[in-house]
């Protein structure tokens, strides 16, 4: 259980002012948006951010790189490409595991910075975590992820049988194939998005509720889920609010992006030369300028990335921010002075018993 700061207060805000806070802890403390990007990279954002980038490579030339070997006539998928797809698996379970333990350090040092925020600490040194808190951590989130394997693997056949039907006979030529496999797999990958989100919802509760009280990886997940039941409302309207921000703004990051990228792949495919005369009078020369309109170009992608990074940043300290304030207002809400848990400095220090969709 990490110590908050010593300086209790004496109510606890409502909703609106949860949210508010948690907004204002995103916008002003630069670190936790430094941290709170770093772990939103960690658990995959780069692939996300990265995707207006990634040119999807056509049926020809995947055919080019497998040949005879992913797929075999009855349209089965081969021992090799099961092989190939087993050590990916290897790999991103590997993965996984060592950004939920980096992951770790940035969520307690966040939350510690949120705490800080409000008793007045704010700026204090963060000590590296325990250990064994740090383990209890990366289980909450290993745990998490089970349902979402689950999830996975039965959507995987749908997605697999998609994706093949598309590569064989696409339905639509003109739009891209990723977005026809998820127009086919529809049910499939609204099956996996919600048990992700509830898997992630539980999750992040579990990890406040063992970060701030310390009740073991069980007990912090059966803590979550319980506490989900007897709050829906504040629990619904924080995970609304939160995700819904976030989807927007990586929605406005994607937009930027892709935009920008375009504009790149124009400019250097364009083979007609843009003639501008440069001097004056008799002194003057004519200069392609597709080099100059390539470079504001690729400044133009600098400029969206930094721009996507920085709203990912503000989002993903204002998430952890708000799940953060749910958690401890729930805690301090049901807390009792014989209950043993010390919640004084939270912020959100009371003793009245938590009510269903508070």
């Amino acid at each position: 259980m990490i110590e908050p700061a010593e300086r209790p207060v004496t109510h606890r805000p409502g909703r609106i002012g949860r949210v508010a806070r948690a907004l204002t802890f995103g916008l002003t403390n630069t670190e936790a948006a430094a941290a709170a990007l770093a772990g939103f990279l960690l658990r995959g954002g780069i692939v996300v951010l990265a995707l207006p980038g990634v040119i999807l490579p056509s049926v020809i030339g995947i055919a080019g790189v497998t040949g005879v070997d992913a797929i075999s006539i009855a349209g089965q998928p081969t021992p090799w490409l099961l092989t190939l797809i087993a050590l990916a698996v290897g790999v991103a379970i590997v993965w996984l595991a060592v950004a939920s333990l980096v992951s770790s350090v940035l969520d307690v040092w966040l939350i510690q910075m949120d705490l800080d925020s409000r008793g007045g600490t704010a700026g204090r040194h963060l000590a590296l975590p325990p250990g064994s808190l740090l383990l209890r951590i990366a289980a909450i989130r290993m745990v998490g992820l089970v349902p979402l394997a689950i999830a996975l693997a039965w959507a995987a056949t749908r997605i697999f049988n998609a994706t093949y039907a598309e590569l064989t006979t696409p339905t639509n030529l003109t739009a891209p194939l990723a977005l026809r496999v998820v127009l086919a797999a529809g049910d499939a990958v609204a099956v996996v998005a919600v048990v992700w989100l509830a898997t992630e919802t539980i999750a992040a509760i579990a990890t406040r509720r063992e970060m701030l009280a310390g009740r073991g990886v069980l007990r912090s997940i059966g803590g979550g889920a319980a506490q989900i039941v007897r709050r829906p409302i504040s629990t619904l309207v924080t995970v609304v609010v939160s995700y819904a921000t976030s989807a927007v703004a990586i929605g406005l990051a994607l937009i930027g992006t892709s935009t920008a990228f375009e504009w790149c792949r124009i400019a250097a495919r364009n083979q007609e030369p843009i003639a501008i005369k440069l001097g004056i009078g008799d002194f003057g020369t004519v200069r392609d300028f597709r080099p100059v309109i390539f470079a504001l170009a690729a400044v133009a992608f600098a400029l969206a990335w930094a721009a996507a990074l920085a709203l990912s940043a503000v989002t993903s300290a204002w998430r952890s921010a708000a799940f953060t304030n749910e958690v401890a207002d729930a805690l301090a809400a049901g807390h009792s002075p014989a209950g043993g848990t010390q919640l004084s400095g939270l912020g959100l220090s009371g003793a009245a018993a938590e009510r269903s969709g508070d």
